[in-house]
């Protein structure tokens, strides 16, 4: 990451399966595939590093070509169904990542709307997407906008494809919907780098000591690599706000309406997404 550059990722941290019924009750088998995703990231995060050189580096042909702005994007895009459709199925993955690039282009709209200069998403397989920031909030209201743009998108793909499911019975659509339900519940865990950490900290950055503790317990219980960076990350988010606690203040400084406000805003979107998954895994039953 930049001097200049935050980011608004969101891990891919439970690689669903076409039939996610069978998924749920193998639980042996996603040892091995952990074990396997784990050297796989390592060699894609080496790669995500040549790609944003490239980009860096040529990114005057991008602006040439007027397709700098997407170009990431599509080539990113189109190799993650790539190598989804490898493992899922070409419909799956295009799915898949139609609910990704739904929950970042919500990060996107809404920084675009509080004034934040962002790039356009990009994807990386195993591990998810993201869209780089040029310049940081300025305050907790600003970050805790831009980060509930993406689950509230992407809970209403999910909803569309639960709506899919009910109008066709199709069990794609289905699996999608849970899918849907799922990534953007995790993604509302209060734990920095999450969308809920950053929601979390325009009520109160001490949320985030519950969901470390949450995220610690699902590292363990789902033998999660990824889940092991943002647990650092998080811990490391904590440290620093308490070692900068007098200067940090300000940036935390919310209005009691606001912070009902966006209490409200973050617990109903949990609710609704919890009832979500426990409906459509019921359907998988």
């Amino acid at each position: 990451m930049d001097n200049n550059r935050s980011e608004y990722s969101d891990e891919l941290t439970t690689q669903p399966q076409t039939n996610l019924s069978t998924s749920v009750k193998n639980e042996g088998k996603k040892k091995g595939l952990w074990a396997g995703l784990a050297f796989i990231l390592a060699i894609l995060a080496k790669g995500k590093f040549f790609f944003v050189f490239l980009i860096t580096k040529f990114k005057f042909l991008f602006i040439f070509l007027k397709l700098g702005k997407f170009l990431s994007t599509g080539i990113s895009m189109f190799i993650t169904i790539g190598i989804y459709a490898l493992i899922y199925g070409v419909k799956y993955a295009i799915g898949i990542v139609a609910l990704l690039f739904l929950h970042e282009i919500g990060h996107y709209i809404i920084a675009k709307r509080v004034g934040l200069a962002v790039s356009g998403p990009v994807f990386i397989p195993f591990v998810g997407a993201f869209i780089g920031m040029k310049e940081m909030p300025k305050d907790a209201v600003t970050e805790a906008k831009v980060g509930y743009g993406g689950p509230l998108f992407g809970s209403l793909g999910a909803v569309v494809c639960l709506g899919a499911y009910w109008a066709t019975g199709s069990k794609l659509a289905l699996a999608l919907a849970y899918t849907g339900f799922l990534l953007n519940l995790f993604n509302l865990l209060p734990v920095h780098p999450l969308d809920g950490g950053r929601i979390v900290s325009a009520v109160s950055p001490y949320l985030w000591l519950i969901g470390i503790p949450v995220l610690v317990f699902l590292m363990f219980w789902l033998f999660n690599p990824i889940m092991v960076l943002i647990v650092v990350l998080g811990l490391t988010q904590v440290y620093k706000l308490w070692k900068n606690r007098d200067q940090l203040s300000v940036y935390y400084e919310v209005p009691m309406k606001e912070r009902v406000q966006f209490a409200i805003l973050y617990f109903g979107l949990v609710g609704i997404l919890g009832l979500g998954l426990s409906y459509a895994l019921e359907l998988l039953r």
